[in-house]
C-alpha cells in the first residue's frame, strides 16, 4: 500500500502540471491560472521542514523524556509534562502567531513552532513506555551490577521501544500536516498552494496542496508502522 501511494506521489509532484490540469477538468473554479511556481519546489520545502523540526523535535524529546524518569530529573516530571501539554493545547496558527513577534517572518518561528507541537506525543510516550518497565526486570538487573546508565541502555530504552517509536510515529504524522500552516509566516512548503487557493477561491489550487500532504502523511505513518514491527521484532 506505501509503494502505490508513494508511486502516485512521485507521479503528482513531477508531473504537476498535468496534475493540475486534470483537477481544473474535474473541478469548478473562478480561476484557471493556477500555480506558478512547480509543486516540486513547494514539495522540497516541505519535506525540508518537516525532516528538520521532526529531528529537533525527537532529539530533544526523547533526552528530556529520558532525563525525568531519571532519580535527578523526576522531580522535574510533572513540570515538563504540564509544559508540554499546554504547547499542544495552543492551536497551530497560534504558536505559529507568537512566534512571529519574536522572530519575524520565515522558517525559524515556523520550525519553533512545529517543534513545540510534536514534543507532547514524543516525550510523554518516552516517559509512560519507561515507567512501564516492569519492576523486578529492574530489580534483577541492578542486582547484577549494572550502573543506572547501563539499565537505561541495556534494559529500559529496549524493553520502552515500541511505546517510543508510537510517539515518533503520531509527532511525525502530526509535523507533516501542521507543516502546511507555516505558509502562513512565509515560510513556504505546500500550504502556499492552501493558502493562495483560499485567498483567490481557487479549490484546484487548494486540492493541489492538500493532496500530496495528505498522501505524505499517510506514507510516512505506513512505512513507519512497518519499521516498528521490524525494530520491535529484531528485539525480541
Amino acid at each position: 500500500m506505501a509503494t502505490l501511494l508513494t508511486v502516485i506521489l512521485t507521479v503528482i509532484v513531477v508531473y504537476s502540471k498535468g496534475f493540475e490540469a486534470i483537477l481544473y477538468r474535474l473541478v469548478s473554479s473562478k480561476s484557471t491560472e493556477g500555480s506558478r511556481t512547480l509543486l516540486a519546489v513547494y514539495f522540497v520545502e516541505h519535506i525540508w521542514m518537516v525532516l528538520l523540526s521532526s529531528l529537533i523535535a525527537v532529539t530533544l524529546g526523547t533526552l528530556l523524556g529520558i532525563f525525568v524518569t531519571t532519580n535527578h530529573g523526576h522531580e522535574f516530571k510533572e513540570l515538563l509534562l504540564k509544559t508540554v501539554s499546554l504547547g499542544q493545547a495552543f492551536p497551530s496558527p497560534a504558536l505559529l502567531a507568537l512566534a512571529v513577534p519574536v522572530l519575524g517572518y520565515g522558517i525559524k518561528g515556523a520550525l519553533i513552532a512545529l517543534v513545540v507541537y510534536a514534543l507532547m506525543p514524543i516525550i510523554y510516550n518516552v516517559v509512560i513506555g519507561i515507567e512501564e518497565v516492569p519492576k523486578d526486570i529492574i530489580d534483577a538487573a541492578k542486582g547484577m551490577g549494572m550502573t543506572e546508565t547501563e539499565i537505561y541502555i541495556k534494559v529500559k530504552i529496549p524493553l520502552a521501544l515500541n511505546v517510543i517509536l508510537g510517539g515518533i510515529r503520531t509527532a511525525l504524522v502530526i509535523n507533516i500536516s501542521a507543516t502546511t500552516l507555516a505558509a502562513a509566516v512565509g515560510a513556504g512548503g505546500l500550504g502556499v498552494l492552501v493558502v493562495n487557493g483560499v485567498r483567490t477561491f481557487d479549490m484546484v489550487l487548494i486540492l493541489e496542496g492538500a493532496i500530496p500532504v495528505t498522501l505524505l502523511a499517510i506514507i510516512v505513518e505506513l512505512l513507519l508502522k512497518e519499521l516498528q514491527k521490524k525494530l520491535i521484532w529484531s528485539e525480541t
